[in-house]
This record gives C-alpha cells, structure tokens and sequence, in this order.
C-alpha cells in the first residue's frame, strides 16, 4: 500500500486539492505532518480538508504553527510574535469565514480588547477545528519509518524528545541525526537544505519535505509504495 506524505499546507488549499488530485490519493494512504495554518490565503479552508481526510482514514500531525495558534487562543502566546510570522492570516480565515471584517496586526498589538474579543469570537465559532488541532499527536512509526513535524533529538532517541523538538528542531537534527530509521519531516523549508524547494534527501536517513508553498515555492508529496520513494509537487498559483 502506498503513503502519501504531505507537510506545511500553510492555508494553501488550492494547491492541497490539486496534489490530492494529482496523486490520486486515497484518504487511508495520506500522512499529513502538520502546519496546517497561518500565511497562506485559507487556513480553515485547510483545517476543514484535514478534518475530512482523517474522518476518512488519513492521520494528521501537530505542527508548530498549528500549536502556535492553540496557545494564542489559550492566552499563552503573545499575538507580538504569532501575529508576525503568519497567524494574522489564520485569524483574518477565521473572520472572513464568518462573513467579519479583517483585522490589522496593529489593531490585536495595541488593543488587548479587541485581541480577546477576536479571540473569544473564534473559540465560540471554531470549536470543531480547535477541538481537532488539540486532538493530534506529535509522530507516527510505522516498521522503519518515524514522520514527524521537526525532527527528534538526535542524541535522545524517539522516546525522549520532547514536544518543544518535535515541533521546532531544525540543524541540530538534520545534520546530526544518527539512527537506522529513516525520519520524514516537514517545517525546515527544503530550499534551505539543498537551494531547491524539491523533496530533500538527506545522506543520513532524514528526508525533508516542505516546498515552501505559501511563500513562493511549491507543495510537495513523498509517495512511498513498497519501500520505494518518489515525489509529487504543485507549484504555487
């Protein structure tokens, strides 16, 4: 059976349709390891899909953007720092799906009553998608494959890595990870590893999967079908 591995959807839903369609997925074959939200033009549009494709079989990771937005809704991330690297996008999708007017990064930085008036109005409307992102794990293993959001400690091992790694490590893994399993990761945009947005291939068993999309580059698949690994993308519209 094959395996479809989709990471760092970042509200491009356009782009996630047409993968899907152009991998002929079936919702039982496809991993999605997170970063559902945040930047691109419809992140609940992505959250619904998700949802969809997991009441249908598929699994569906925790990204950090994802956890992100949970602790700013929790009133544990300041909307400083998560409003500046993408979750305005994921708050206006929110608006915009209930027929409200945007809101402008100043307008949450300067005015904590609207902050959490904006806020309370997406929990109260947006309780299946919260209840959902609460919902997922932080890794999946099956035989000699680990997916991931990030990456694991590399010293550590699986077992002993901690939410905070599997949701934001980056070099320290990559460069530095050691075991016989092979590690299917998104969050570090490929482009950064070999200066293309195409699946990146590690020499030590890790394989990074995220083009990029809402910034430019492109949504990539990791399809594996008995142990053997190609790769599908669509480029941004």
């Amino acid at each position: 059976m094959r395996k479809i591995v989709i990471s760092d959807i970042h509200g491009c839903s356009t782009e996630l349709d047409l993968l899907l369609q152009k991998t002929k997925a079936r919702p039982d074959e496809v991993i999605f390891l997170g970063d559902y939200i945040d930047s691109g033009p419809d992140s609940m549009g992505v959250v619904d899909k998700v949802i969809d494709w997991c009441g249908q079989g598929a699994t569906a990771l925790l990204g950090n953007h994802d956890d992100l937005f949970l602790r700013w809704l929790d009133d544990k991330e300041i909307i400083f720092y998560y409003g500046r690297i993408g979750g305005m996008a994921t708050i206006n999708s929110c608006l915009q799906r209930l027929g409200m007017d945007s809101v402008e990064y100043s307008q949450l930085l300067h005015n904590q009553i609207k902050e959490n008036e904006v806020r309370n109005t997406i929990i109260d409307c947006f309780r299946k998608q919260i209840s959902f992102l609460q919902s997922l794990p932080l890794y999946k293993k099956e035989s000699e494959l680990i997916f991931v959001h990030a990456g694991i400690n590399p010293k550590k091992g699986l077992e002993s890595t901690t939410k905070v790694e599997f949701l934001n490590l980056r070099d320290e893994f990559i460069y530095e990870y050691k075991g016989c399993e092979t590690i299917i990761f998104g969050h570090t945009p490929t482009r950064r590893l070999h200066n293309h947005n195409n699946v990146y291939f590690g020499p030590n068993r890790v394989i990074g999967i995220d083009g990029g999309c809402a910034f430019g580059g492109q949504l990539n698949a990791l399809i594996i079908t008995d142990g053997q690994f190609s790769t599908a993308s669509v480029l941004r519209k």
